[in-house]
């Protein structure tokens, strides 16, 4: 697997109300080129503070971010953005509703080059040619477009500068289901044609088993299994795994806030089958050469 981007022990903490809160705890992840890796987990697990760490809006307390090989953990807003972006998940939110589509697009622009707005003109056409949408939505403000129309707009202004990777932060999460399939289908197109990595964030398993070529799955800060996607829908190792791939299908009953082991394994309370061993924290148990897992009873002929 050729690395495009590798996440190394990475560690973010805020305070709340006291309380030393482990947003990431020691994170470590890998996107190769070209391919979709999806981060998955329940609300509140760690998904968007990973990615705003990437895009540094967060500076991390320790740990190492690297995008092929160079060391970027430290580096200026400005860089970061001509080599990864990210799409939101609420489109009418991620965009000034007082500008309209062409004015958003150009202002994008103009990070990256000195162009004048008529220059601009045919780069800006063939961008919304890419996202499948025509010319006619330039003189429109965002409250005028659909949800999807609008997603298409942030999704062109992602590609503005080519980058390596774009985080896509629950991209669909606003849209029904239809305007999902044809958002989805048409990031897939992009990334055969462009040849861009996607990091997708999302707690939707269908969803992640239609994007994605490489599954990592978070608990609360950590990282308990990681794999191929079709190892880690078809063999799920961890307790937790297999908790997200039911809750696709039913509706989970337990609140994990309500249950978070401070140490150990931070699982044990909602697991099944924990035992004595669970009190001491697990480490990663290789399952095959593309599918690793972080639980004591990953070699259990029963898990």
């Amino acid at each position: 697997m050729s690395k495009l981007l590798e996440v190394k022990n990475l560690k973010k903490y805020f305070s709340h109300h006291h309380c030393l809160v482990k947003a990431l705890d020691e994170v470590s992840l890998e996107i190769p080129h070209g391919k979709t890796t999806a981060l998955v987990g329940e609300s509140g697990c760690g998904k968007t503070t990973l990615a705003k760490t990437i895009l540094g809006f967060y500076r991390a307390q320790d740990g190492s971010v690297f995008l092929e090989g160079k060391n970027i953990t430290a580096c200026r807003r400005r860089f970061l953005a001509r080599n990864i972006q990210i799409v939101f998940q609420n489109p009418y939110v991620s965009v000034d509703p007082r500008y309209t589509v062409y004015a958003t697009l150009y202002e994008a622009l103009t990070v990256f080059k000195k162009v004048s707005s008529q220059e601009a003109k045919p780069e800006l056409v063939n961008l919304l040619a890419q996202v499948d949408l025509s010319p006619e939505v330039f003189h429109r403000y965002p409250h005028q477009l659909s949800g999807g129309q609008l997603q298409r707009v942030c999704i062109a202004r992602s590609l503005i500068n080519r980058p390596k990777l774009i985080i896509l932060d629950e991209p669909t999460s606003a849209l029904d289901i239809t305007t999902t399939l044809k958002i989805l289908t048409l990031l897939k197109r992009l990334q055969k044609e462009l040849g861009v990595s996607y990091l997708f964030i999302s707690h939707n398993l269908k969803l992640v088993r239609f994007m994605s070529d490489y599954v990592w799955v978070m608990y609360y800060g950590k990282i308990v299994e990681w794999g191929s996607q079709k190892e880690l829908f078809e063999n799920p190792r961890h307790p937790y795994t297999r908790v997200l791939l039911d809750a696709a299908y039913q509706r989970l009953t337990e609140t994990a806030s309500e249950t978070l082991e401070t140490d150990g394994c931070r699982f044990r309370a909602r697991c099944t089958s924990r035992d004595k061993r669970c009190q001491a924290e697990p480490d990663w148990q290789e399952i095959s050469s593309e599918h690793f897992v972080r639980c004591h009873r990953s070699g259990d002929t029963y898990v």
